[in-house]
Formats: C-alpha cells, structure tokens, sequence
C-alpha cells in the first residue's frame, strides 16, 4: 500500500488562545483603535495567538501565546520578558491502530512495536519520558507488569518537514509498527478516512499548556496597552465559560478540526478553560517543566522564574474590568469597518455630481432615489448591510447640494421642500434617511458663519459630490450634564491648530470626505473644525451597535493631534450671538424623519391587514379590512399622521420666514413651531410604529416581514432631542408669552 500524507507548513497551535477569542468578540479590536494602540494581530511560529505593538520609537513589542518550553528557554537566555498569564487546556492522547489490525485493548500491546514520534531533541525527551509513564500506569491497571510493548522511536527522515503526528501515521500505515502512541487524538471521521481506529481501553489526557508573555519594555513603557488588553482576555475567557457550543466552534476553526471533533479532542471542558490566571496549579506545571529542562541541560540553571513573574499588570487589569472601564463582550459579529477602513475607492470611484436646478428639480430627484432604496431597505437592516452604493447614488443626483446658495451655484431649496425630501427618502429606508441630516446641518452653519473664502470651498466642494459627516456628541461616561472635552489649540504658528478627542454618535461620518467636528477653544468657546476624512490622526469606526438605525454608521471619531487650518475653522458660537433659526432648521429635519418611517409602518400595517390579517372572532367582518373596529383605529393614527405633517410644514414655513426676516420674534416663532412639530411628531411616530403589530395581528411580528424595524429606527431616532423638554419650551410661550432660546 502506498500513503502519501502531505507536508504540513503551518504549525498547529497546541491550545485555543483567548487573544483570538477576545478578537473574535469584537470589543478587543474596537478598543485597541479607539485607542490608538498600534498593535497587529499574528500568529507565531508555533502557531499561538499574539498581538505586535511598535511603539513611536518604531520598537516592536509582543504580547503573545507561547509553548512553555519556548518561554522557558526565552527567559533562560536572558530576553526581557514577563509572564502575564497561563492558559492550561487538555488534549486527550490515544494509542491508535490500523482498521484491520486484532489489536483491541491495551492488553494486546504484549510485546507490539510502538511506535512514537521524535526530532531527537530534549523536549521530545520529555514527552516520549511522559507517555510511557502513562501508558504504564494504564497497563498496571489491567495487570501486566511484564511483556510490555517496545517503544520505537520515528525519527525525521531526510527533510520532509512532517509534523510530528503525520510521522506516526506515516510510520503505522506503511507497517513499520503496530501502533503508535498519538500526543493529539484524531476526530472519528478523519480515524475512518485514514483506516485507522483507537484502542478502546485507553484514554488519558495530557495538559497542553501556552504561557501568555509580554516584552518587559512594552510594559515599562506603555503599561496601559498590557493591562487593557488582558482585561479584554479575561473577560473573553469569562464569556467562554457560559457559551460552550459558540467556544467549540471558535475552537474548531482555530485548531483546524471538525466542530463535532473538538470534544473527542480535547476535553469536554474546553469552554472552560481558556483562563489565564496563573494558579498554583498551572505554576506548579511550568516549574516542573524548568527543573527537567534543567536536568536535561536544555535550560541555565540560574534564572528566576518568580522574578519574570508579573502579577501587578495582571492586577491592574483586574481592576479595569471591577472599574467598569472594559466592555462586556457581547458576542455579536462586529462590522468589518470597526476593524479595519473603508477602502479609499468609495471615496474616489464615482460620477460626477449631478446639479440641480430648483425645488422641482430636487422633489423628482429624491423620488428616484428613494424608489432606487426601498426594495433593499429591510434585508440592509436585517444584515446590517451598510448602504455604500446607496450613498455614491445619493451624492450622484446632486441630493447633498439642496441646500447651497444660488449665488455659489445651488439649488436653495425651501425647507418645506428640504422636509419633503427627508420625508421621502425615510420612507423608503429610515436609516439612509438620517444619514445626510449632519451634512445639511453643516452646510446650513457654513451659510451662517463662513467666510466667503470659506463659503466658495466648501460649497463647491459639496456641489462636486462631497458629503459632510459629523462629529458632536461624546460619552461622558457618567451622569452629569453634557460637556465637550475634545479641544482645539493653536499649534505651529498663528494659522494652524491641534484638534485632539473622541466623539461617539457620528453619524455619516464613515461614509463622508469631510468630517465637522464640534470642540473648545482656549476660551471655552464652541468651535468646529472641518477635517478632511483622511487625515493623519482622524480614525473613524464603525462600531454603532444601536438597536435601530442600524446602517447609519453612527460610531466613534477618534482625533489624536490632528492638524487644522484656519480656514477650516468655524467659531460656531457665534450662531448663537442673536436671534438664530439654526437650531429649529436642525431639529425639524429629524422630524421630518420620522415622520417617513411612521408613514411606511402605517402603510405595511394596512398593507398587511388587506392581504394577510382574519377578522377577529365574532366581529362579523367578511375581512379584516373591513372590521369596523381597525378602520376606526386607522382613523385615528391616519389623523394624527395628517395633524404632524401639517404642523411640521407650518415649521418648515416658519424657518424660511425667519431666514428672510431675522430677529426676535420670527426667530423664536420658528423655534415654537419646530418644538411642537417635533413633540407631536414623536407622539405619533412611536404609537403609530408599535400600533402596527396591534392592527396587523400575531402573524405580522414573523421575523421574515421584518417590521419591527419601522419600531426600532423610530424609537432610537427620537431620543436625539428628548421630546418631554419641547412641552416646557412651548408651554413657556402659552403661558408666559416667552419664546425659548437654544444656546450653545
């Protein structure tokens, strides 16, 4: 018979490594850009999980898995390392024969030729010393004491490169032995293919042990990298232990074996035990492993192993996860854009931008676009597919210039018909409708406050198809008011400034060419600073994990140093000088959202009770549609639709008055109708968006129609602006004949 078995090139790794689980989860890769912390997974030559960091010295640092007799011979030869942790796995060990073969318990191997795998090195010395240690305390218990099987040693022969375990399967099918001693049990379906079996009496399990080291200078130098990243290692290793079908699976694909194998593999326990605590128990094994290394002269006799030792990083880790200041890993596949940018080509590789001419120009532009939309708009959701060929296709129809001055060659379209465009395009998908509201707020504030230097740019700039993002609001992490903390300084010289900070709810910035950012200067004043998507210092993630709005993208910019030019910064505070219809033209364009997505839930809903709904029982009804109950109840969500557009165009009316004739009382007249528009539209919104499943019936929450969406977008969307607060700003008006005014 001939066998060929191929060379193996990569190693396989003797343990499932926690890094690539904490990886897997998502929340470790997430922190690690937020963060700025240089690092880069790799796997080792030994095929264990590891992280890279270089440092600004361009020093490259580890932190990695490692076989202990590698971290032992590190530290023995002097390198600068410490041990952060132990991870100790099982593998189950078997005695395997060929298919054929009358050998059946392990009191057949009397006398067999037994054959086990070795380079002739020290190490093998001691695993070849282990496994006749354990096969000699299997067979004392079935009583031989005598007529033991002969060890054979398989040698490397020539150079072809065969991992250990390929040899010995080599070795029993060509019929060079009649068993051989496995160190890595084999899954029952590859034990069939290669027409081999295992001993049924025999089962024993040997610790597979990787030592978690970090490079003693990444330590010194940036502790706060190690203590983070164990801490999100620990917390993975927490998760494993309490989702062991999800843990199998990870582990299957990391060490390259049947998802059903890894429990015939390797314990049943696995799940349990990707802990790197070092216990007694894991330290007591790698000293043992020392003192044979030692006497076998593999290892200096005179290194401390308690000195490389380091329990004070592993502590202060501990104490990030009991602060509060990790992540909980939630085990939900992140975005391939929190890991990594989108590629440059969605940024370059477009048609030209489209001008439009006017109002109508711009209402049949949106028509087209949202008829283009909103067959994909449920499955975006569901997949959270995010909407790239949708945004080129907005900015190709000329849908970002709507509100640039005619005089800088825009079309200057109304409010009202900026609110219908919105209205529009949320209807056919909610999420692609919010997208563009921080442009239209950005380029509203550029109107107000630019210079005409200033202007000419940025306006030409979005005419050509560029799109605006934004970056506002930050996490506090507490319970107080909210404050900015992301500050810009004057730098080298009197024209350029440092904008250094982090911003959560960004919505549209992953897919825009500039982001605006809202900052302090020296003074404590409210500035923002236009930053071109790619510049040196700017990281944008997309790691939104909101219940609704699920393609907006609404993440984290990350700013470190980033370098501004005066002229692309904007002394925000001034807006707010005098009278200013700028906050209501911003809110009423998040009214004007969900007053689209309410539309489209109440049009599913009717849509559903025509074609799918029973009548209730006893109402009497040939139909659904024509219970009198569900009409009347359609009356009134269908009312209440009609009173907040009515109301939000009343608003919209407003605004443009105010822009037209701007002082007091058109100003604060905009800011009262906007208010009510935006509380009523609320109201509505959320009642009509959950009245859907109501009307419709038990059948319409079935996961495949997906409506839950309509519920989910509208309820997130609503919270921009808490409602409750519009009632004490309008009812100051009603009341008190005083107008409310937004400040910054």
């Amino acid at each position: 018979m001939s066998v060929k078995i191929e060379a193996q090139t990569v190693t396989e790794p003797e343990v499932a490594d926690a890094i690539g689980l904490a990886y897997k989860l998502g929340e470790l890769p997430l922190d690690l850009r937020r963060r700025g912390i240089p690092a880069i997974r790799y796997a080792g030559a030994e095929g264990n999980g590891g992280l890279k960091f270089r440092t600004n010295t361009a020093t490259e640092y580890t932190l990695q898995f490692e076989s202990p007799v590698r971290a032992l011979r590190r530290l023995s030869s002097g390198e600068d390392i410490r041990i952060v942790g132990i991870t100790l796995q099982y593998r189950r060990e078997a005695i395997l024969v060929r298919s054929e073969s009358p050998l059946r318990t392990l009191a057949d191997l009397k006398n067999t030729k037994l054959g086990i795998a070795s380079c002739g090195n020290p190490e093998d010395a001691i695993r070849i010393r282990e496994a006749e240690k354990n096969l000699d305390v299997a067979l004392a218990r079935t009583g031989i004491s005598s007529e033991r099987p002969n060890w054979i040693e398989l040698h490397r022969e020539g150079a072809d490169g065969l991992h250990a375990g390929r040899r010995e399967l080599q070795a029993l099918l060509l019929g060079k032995v009649e068993a051989v001693y496995e160190g890595r049990a084999l899954a029952a379906k590859t034990r069939r293919l290669l027409g081999v079996r295992e001993l049924e009496d025999y089962i024993s399990y040997k610790p597979a042990v990787a030592v978690l080291t970090a490079s003693a200078g990444l330590i010194a130098e940036h502790p706060e990298w190690v203590e983070r990243t164990l801490a999100h290692i620990s917390l993975a290793s927490d998760w494993a232990s309490e989702n062991r079908d999800e843990v199998n699976r990870f582990a299957a694909k990391q060490l390259g074996l049947p998802e059903d194998a890894v429990e015939s593999v390797f314990s049943e326990c696995l799940y349990e035990q990707f802990g790197t605590t070092v216990t007694n128990d894991k330290w007591s094994h790698l000293v043992r492993l020392k003192r044979e290394l030692q006497e076998i002269g593999l290892l200096k006799p005179d290194f401390s192993l308690d000195d490389a030792l380091d329990q004070a990083t592993t502590q202060r880790a501990q104490s990030l996860i009991d602060g509060g200041q990790i992540e909980i890993p939630q085990s939900e596949p992140i975005s391939l854009y929190a890991e990594s940018d989108l590629a440059r080509s969605f940024f370059t590789d477009r048609r030209p931008a489209r001008l439009l001419a006017g109002d109508e120009d711009a209402l049949e532009a949106a028509r087209t676009f949202a008829a283009e939309i909103r067959p994909g708009a449920s499955d975006r959701d569901r997949r959270r597919k995010l909407p790239l060929g949708e945004m080129k296709r907005l900015a190709e129809l000329g849908l970002l210039g709507l509100v640039v001055p005619k005089a800088y060659g825009g079309p200057d379209v109304s409010t009202r018909t900026l609110v219908e465009i919105f209205k529009l395009i949320s209807h056919a998908d909610g999420s692609i409708g919010q997208i563009p509201q921080n442009h239209h707020f950005f380029l509203k504030s550029i109107e107000l406050i630019g210079s005409e230097d200033q202007k000419s740019f940025f306006f030409g700039e979005v005419l050509k198809g560029a799109q605006f993002g934004n970056a506002l609001a930050e996490r506090s992490g507490g319970k107080r008011e909210k404050r900015i903390s992301t500050t810009i300084r004057k730098s080298d010289g009197e024209e350029i400034y440092e904008l250094s900070g982090s911003k959560y709810y960004s919505t549209g910035a992953l897919y825009s060419h500039w982001i605006p950012v809202t900052a302090l200067d020296e003074e404590e004043k409210r500035v923002t600073a236009f930053v071109p998507r790619h510049a040196p210092g700017v990281t944008v993630l997309d790691d939104w994990s909101g219940i609704g709005q699920r393609t907006t993208a609404s993440g984290t910019v990350v700013l470190r140093e980033v370098k501004v030019p005066e002229r692309h910064r904007f002394q925000h505070w001034k807006i707010f000088e005098g009278p200013q219809y700028f906050s209501a033209f911003g809110q009423i364009m998040h009214a004007a959202i969900d007053v689209g997505i309410a539309r489209a839930a109440l049009e599913d809903a009717a849509s559903f009770v025509r074609e799918h709904s029973r009548p209730s029982f006893g109402s009497g009804a040939a139909s659904a549609s024509e219970e009198p109950d569900l009409i009347r109840r359609f009356g009134e969500l269908g009312i209440r639709l009609q009173a907040a557009e009515a109301l939000l165009d009343r608003a919209a009316d407003a605004i443009d008055a105010a822009r037209k004739v701007l002082n007091p009382e058109t100003a604060g007249h905009a800011a009262l109708t906007v208010d009510s528009a935006k509380w009523l539209v609320t109201e509505t919104a959320i009642e009509i968006t959950n009245a859907l499943f109501e009307v419709a019936g038990t059948s319409s929450m079935d996961r495949k129609h997906n409506y839950d969406r309509h519920w989910r977008n509208v309820r997130i969307h609503t919270l921009h602006d808490p409602a409750r607060l519009k009632l004490h700003n309008v009812g100051k008006w009603f009341l008190n004949g005083i107008y409310h005014e937004y400040k910054v």
